[in-house]
């Protein structure tokens, strides 16, 4: 797979509605990007865990665990968070800290609070306690406000509607595969045995960054055939809001009604030691998308990674746009854990990021004019604007 270019991976994605996208700039500053979660669960309010409530700015998940270890002297082991948030943003989002029979703390996140931080690049909001650490995963949803600027043309109001009414392929963002998709060269170097990676962490990373890139390409092979929000003989099928399948053999006219209603969703494989249960033309889709890397599949299963299935598209919650005044865009939504907003923005817009580096953006921008014209004719007639 060495000849691939992973640095354009995303941006070489079909998209699933036709019509020309203007550019936008996204993150000039990181007020443009805010992010809140809301976990699954409501913390009971006692236990051996200090969850707190922290907003960071312009740094990343990680790196707040490490400050708040140090600070109330714990190991990393003590430290729990729900999922990762942008680093180019100002993200809300909960933390817990294993702290039992430990009165002080409170003394101590009062201090924090009332204009001592810990770093002047997150505060914390407000604490509660738990009886379970935090486990990756427990996120209801975040909701995004965005301010995109410089819009260079008119926005597809017809695409708008698409959008909130029958969502966007799920796609991983660019975000997931690192800094120049870096994470895919190393996973490319660990499945095919040419390095060794010790860390367990970074280790789990390039794994995850393979099969979320495996994931891509599947659901593009879908976006091209236009099948990607209707079931097909063979798919394993996503009750809607769960994480909960069954395999389809055959699509009879209540598959059909229940996938109109958005009951049920097709799901995508991603690639482990189990075999795909797709069966018919879904595996057929499957074996063409993933055909060029056989050497991952076989790394991915050596590994001992559970295979696992994603939805393939992502219906935005909560949904708000409008022109706003100095050439911007306003956009809120809210979307479950694991799916990106860029995802949902690249179907409207072609994305200058400015929160990358400056070659790096524009390269971002201009491969995703390329698409402009591309697979337009791939689209079914249904999702033509």
């Amino acid at each position: 797979m060495s000849e691939l270019s992973f640095n354009n991976h995303v941006t070489h994605l079909p998209v699933a509605y036709s019509g020309v996208r203007p550019t936008v700039s996204l993150r000039r500053k990181s007020t443009d990007f805010i992010v809140q979660e809301t976990l699954s669960f409501e913390p009971s309010g006692e236990g051996e865990h200090l969850f707190l409530y922290v907003e960071k700015t312009d740094c990343n998940t990680d790196w707040v665990g490490r400050q708040l270890q140090k600070y109330f002297k714990l190991r990393s082991q003590d430290i729990g968070y729900a999922g990762k948030k942008d680093r180019h943003s100002i993200s809300s989002q909960w933390f817990s800290l294993h702290l039992p029979g430990k009165n002080c703390e409170q003394e101590l996140v009062d201090k924090i609070t009332e204009g001592a931080p810990i770093d002047p690049s997150f505060k914390i909001i407000k604490s509660t306690r738990h009886h379970k650490k935090l486990r990756k995963g427990s996120i209801k949803c975040n909701h995004f406000q965005l301010i995109l600027r410089d819009p260079s043309g008119p926005v597809s109001l017809a695409v708008l509607e698409q959008l909130k009414i029958n969502g966007f392929p799920d796609y991983f963002g660019y975000q997931r595969f690192g800094h120049n998709a870096g994470n895919l060269d190393k996973a490319e170097l660990l499945l095919t045995d040419k390095i060794k990676v010790r860390s367990r962490n970074k280790r789990g990373l390039y794994l995850s960054a393979a099969r979320s890139y495996l994931f891509n390409l599947i659901l593009a092979e879908r976006v091209s055939d236009g099948s990607w929000d209707r079931a097909i003989d063979g798919d394993c099928l996503n009750l809607a809001g769960s994480r909960s399948y069954f395999y389809c053999e055959k699509v009879d006219s209540d598959i059909i009604q229940r996938m109109k209603q958005n009951d049920l969703q097709v799901s995508g494989w991603l690639p482990g030691k189990q075999k795909s249960q797709s069966t018919a033309q879904a595996l057929a889709f499957e074996e063409k998308a993933t055909q060029a890397c056989p050497l991952w599949l076989q790394g991915l299963s050596k590994a001992g990674v559970d295979s696992a299935r994603r939805s393939m598209k992502v219906i935005p919650q909560n949904f708000e746009f409008h022109e706003a005044e100095n050439n911007q865009l306003h956009m809120s939504f809210s979307l479950p854990a694991g799916s990106f907003a860029t995802s949902l923005l690249r179907e409207m817009f072609i994305i200058k990021d400015e929160s990358l580096p400056q070659s790096r953006a524009d390269n971002i921008a201009e491969m995703s004019g390329d698409i402009n014209g591309i697979n337009q004719d791939n689209r079914t007639s249904e999702k033509g604007v």
